[in-house]
């Protein structure tokens, strides 16, 4: 059976804004169609039965909040995204609430609007949206009509015993509310487990909202996470909600847990204990209702014994603890996930593109993808831009780390010399050296991160993402085998 075209309903009065998100769409696939005020909006909806609507909240002649009222009574299973400046935040919160599913804050990040899409539409099963329901809103799907946890991950991840394994453990904590600590290197997917797991949860109806806790400079980390009241400081001319506000009802995403420093360590534990916060400047405690989802790609007890990490906050997150596999240990999903971004990218440039061919699917298989399934995706997305009916082993110029680690700089040139670009040659040898470098400071420093970073006057946080994207072992410095 032919598979229908998702589609898109955009309503807001800029013009701009609508042709920016119909363009971002329709590259993805995504058919669109747009209105400028709210009576367009529910005309359209009537003829056009999208998949998702994506809804500006504040119009010069009509109420987006309105609007979305009107769209839950009559069509309760359109998923909504609700688009808010930065000061509509609260309204937002709102707005999911009465039923929309997300939101999407202005200016818009380019790169999250299709997945957030994808999402919406893929909450339907593929089916239309739209069509009057008679009667009260239904309840929300529960148990086996839920759409399945394991043939989500199996869709997304691959099909290999790594990933049933993963399903099988999620599906024992999916339908609680206990906290989850994803644990895995940098690429291997953590964050699409933990929009999986809030999507297959009771609480899917919620939002799912996700913090970057390495992206926070630490005086602004509570500001983010719990808001702040108006006059609370200089320029704090409203009130604003934060993060755990945001989540009500639904999923906080706290990404890269391991970089948040010891004194913000604290805050969040007092607030994960009582479940109540306090807006910067207020003084009245706050009721949260989150489900918090952790992730790092560092071992939580390693840096719980150097003392970068509160073990009191360890074990209040690490009620079910999971650990993503990298992609070397599960080549059976390489291929499944190589076809899936090999179509995405036909679907976005609506042309046919090379397929693999046999020698070029082993060559995939055998690379190490020390990126991981980002960096399978990268590649990917690379090889399909060629004017050619089939992608060649040659053509993925994939190289083995070890090679490249046993051989000096000399011989590597004359190896690399054909087979990658400039760039990519100048790129892998600007590794090599900052590889020497920081293996010849942490032997200085007997191990020491911190001790490193003033040595190569660097902050410690880009200490630390070298080490794993390098993949450095204590044995190269002189302890034992394990990364740091």
């Amino acid at each position: 059976m032919e598979t229908r075209t998702a589609q898109a309903l955009i309503v807001d009065d800029d013009r701009d804004i609508c042709r920016l998100l119909g363009h971002l769409l329709e590259r993805a696939g995504i058919a669109v169609e747009s209105a400028y005020d709210g009576a367009a909006a529910l005309e359209l909806v009537a003829a056009v039965q999208p998949d998702v609507l994506l809804l500006d909240i504040k119009m010069p002649n009509s109420d987006g909040m309105d609007v979305l009222r009107r769209v839950r009574q009559r069509y309760p299973n359109l998923p909504v995204v609700m688009m808010t400046g930065f000061a509509g935040v609260t309204q937002a919160v709102e707005a999911m609430k009465i039923g929309a599913v997300d939101y999407l804050p202005k200016p818009f990040d380019n790169n999250k609007v299709v997945p957030l899409v994808r999402e919406a539409v893929a909450r339907l099963g593929g089916k239309a949206a739209v069509g009057p329901v008679a009667g009260d809103r239904p309840q929300e799907p529960r148990g086996k009509d839920r759409p399945g946890l394991r043939e989500t991950l199996a869709a997304m991840m691959g099909p290999s015993a790594a990933v049933v394994g993963l399903a099988e453990e999620l599906t024992r904590v999916v339908e609680t509310d206990y906290s989850i600590v994803i644990q895995g290197e940098t690429g291997t997917g953590k964050e699409l487990v933990a929009r999986t797991i809030h999507r297959c949860s009771r609480r899917a109806r919620g939002p799912f909202v996700a913090v970057d806790c390495g992206a926070i400079a630490e005086n602004l980390l509570e500001n983010e996470l719990f808001g702040h009241e108006r006059g609370a400081y200089t320029g704090a001319d409203r009130r604003s909600i934060g993060k755990f506000e945001a989540a009500a009802g639904g999923t906080l995403f706290l990404d890269e847990i391991g970089n948040l420093p010891l004194k913000a360590q604290a805050t969040l534990l007092r607030a994960l204990q009582e479940r109540t916060i306090c807006r910067v400047g207020g003084t009245e405690p706050l009721d949260v209702d989150v489900r918090v989802v952790a992730a790092s790609n560092e071992h939580f007890l390693q840096a719980v014994e150097r003392g970068d990490f509160r073990e009191d906050l360890w074990y209040r997150l690490n009620e079910f603890h999971v650990h993503l596999p990298p992609l070397r240990e599960r080549r059976d999903d390489i291929l499944h996930l190589a076809e899936m971004f090999r179509r995405q990218v036909a679907e976005e440039l609506k042309r046919t593109v090379p397929e693999l061919s046999a020698a070029a699917e082993e060559r995939l298989i055998s690379f190490d993808w020390p990126g991981n399934v980002r960096e399978l995706r990268s590649v990917v997305r690379r090889l399909c831009l060629l004017r050619k009916p089939e992608i060649e082993a040659e053509d993925i110029g994939l190289r083995s780390r070890r090679r490249m680690e046993v051989c000096d700089a000399n011989e590597a040139r004359e190896l690399l010399l054909g087979e990658l670009s400039l760039s990519e040659i100048v790129n892998d040898s600007v590794a090599r050296v900052e590889r020497t470098l920081l293996v010849k400071a942490l032997r200085h420093a007997h191990g020491n991160k911190a001790e490193a970073a003033r040595l190569l006057k660097v902050d410690y946080k880009t200490i630390y993402n070298k080490l794993k994207r390098l993949a450095i072992t204590r044995e190269e410095i002189g302890y034992d085998g394990e990364t740091i």
